[in-house]
């Protein structure tokens, strides 16, 4: 399989996301949009009920994923992201990553339309994560995943 021979090559992956989910919010919707574009199963996703300002419940959801099914993700992610997107991935790339790990937000709304659109404000944020030992190679890392 094409997707293990290249895993190889990744030592280690994973993908960590999280979200904030209002009480207006369905979280069945959310979890239709994993579903469906990930094959994220509910069991997956980890709720913890926070309480907002005004005493409104506000719930932090995460995902972590590792391994075999972090790389389908990340190959997931860039096939349905538009190319003007990932443009601007690569393009601000240096500026993404700390810490050997890669940091992208995207619209929730978007993301509930199974449109994957970068943005700042109450995203979804994504972290993806390979070690990288050598400091100077990891925007090259980075840059080889996406561009696979």
């Amino acid at each position: 399989m094409i997707i293990q021979k290249n895993l190889k090559n990744q030592k280690k992956l994973d993908v960590t996301i999280e979200l904030i989910l209002h009480a207006t919010e369905n979280f069945q919707k959310v979890y239709d949009a994993f579903f469906d574009l990930f094959a994220i199963e509910k069991d997956d996703i980890s709720k913890h009920e926070l309480v907002g300002h005004f005493g409104n419940p506000i719930f932090m959801l995460h995902i972590q994923i590792k391994k075999i099914k972090a790389y389908e993700v990340v190959k997931k992610l860039i096939s349905i992201m538009t190319k003007s997107e990932l443009d601007l991935i690569l393009k601000d790339l240096e500026n993404r990553i700390d810490n050997s790990s890669l940091y992208l937000r995207f619209s929730k709304q978007n993301f509930l339309e199974k449109i994957i659109k970068l943005e700042e404000k109450d995203p979804i944020r994504m972290k993806i994560y390979t070690p990288v030992y050598v400091k100077k190679e990891i925007v090259g890392v980075y840059r080889k995943l996406l561009e696979t």
